[in-house]
């Protein structure tokens, strides 16, 4: 995959591209979990400002979050380079360009003004949940280095570099453990 969802390659390959999104990278059928939509009503109690995410699966938005800050972009539709039409699929463009859909491959930066509103939102937290992540994708890894609050949470099913770090760790779920606690909350 990571070949296939490089940059050079979707430039020099882009009917394999977009066979391998198609195949391996449908997310249409994938509802959100008990996870997301906990988040949804931490959000709308107050008490959450963004999710910042490296899933490219929409699934935020599809239960309702409204601050979602994708590292990755987002592959629920695609784009003309040349014309910046949109389209919810794969599409040939009227006026020829090449269309893609608005996520980072491989070899690519990540953009920028959503990775300065994620720093900002770290650094302005005062509890800061990392969840269902291995934190060793760089460089959103390295963003909880900005996190200067009170309570970072880590709720992961394996152990991460930053565990030692945190005020509380749990391994388990991430939807049951947030779905538990916001029923709690109510």
């Amino acid at each position: 995959p990571e070949e296939i969802l490089h940059i050079d390659f979707f430039l020099q390959n882009r009917k394999i591209f977009n066979e391998f999104l198609e195949e391996k990278m449908n997310f249409k059928n994938i509802k959100p979990n008990k996870g997301h939509l906990a988040l949804v009503k931490l959000e709308q109690m107050g008490k959450l400002k963004a999710v910042i995410t490296q899933n490219i699966d929409n699934l935020h938005q599809d239960a309702g979050s409204i601050n979602v800050l994708e590292l990755h972009g987002n592959i629920s539709h695609f784009y003309c380079l040349a014309c910046g039409k949109k389209e919810p699929k794969n599409f040939r463009c009227d006026c020829g360009g090449i269309t893609r859909p608005p996520v980072t491959l491989y070899g690519e930066n990540l953009n920028e003004e959503v990775t300065e509103l994620a720093i900002s939102a770290i650094k302005k937290a005062d509890t800061l949940i990392v969840a269902g992540t291995s934190l060793t994708v760089y460089p959103a890894a390295y963003y909880i280095q900005y996190f200067k609050g009170k309570n970072l949470v880590i709720i992961n099913a394996d152990e991460t570099k930053y565990d030692q770090y945190a005020s509380l760790v749990i391994r388990d779920s991430f939807a049951q453990v947030m779905d538990y606690a916001v029923n709690k909350l109510k």
